[in-house]
């Protein structure tokens, strides 16, 4: 059940592509900034960068058919958790990495 005709529509696929080297040059300097801070404001940071990553190899893995994941289903209502958890985590770790900055900063 690959979804490639929204693969082809409107330039998806130049998105997908972008997306997919710039997260992946994020994830490189992630790294880097990882073994030159103590901060855990950076940490969190960085853990937000390889989220959104994972977030878009899942994103194009289920393009392109190599992983499904089914909403759960209950009654009549269909939740996509996994979407759901994929594309909120990153957003709770910069979250997390901007409160965590304000408070070390004496602002919060």
């Amino acid at each position: 059940m690959n979804n490639l005709a929204a693969f082809t529509a409107e330039g998806y696929g130049v998105l997908l592509f972008a997306k997919l080297i710039f997260g992946a040059i994020a994830v490189f300097f992630g790294i880097l900034t990882w073994h030159k801070t103590r901060k855990s404001y950076m940490i969190f940071f960085v853990f937000g960068i390889f989220a959104l990553y994972i977030s878009i190899l899942l994103q194009t893995a289920g393009y392109f058919g190599f992983i499904i994941l089914e909403p759960l289903k209950i009654g009549n209502i269909s939740l996509p958790l996994w979407h759901i958890f994929f594309e909120t985590l990153p957003v709770i770790f910069f979250i997390t990495a901007l409160s965590l900055f304000l408070k070390s900063e004496g602002l919060f």
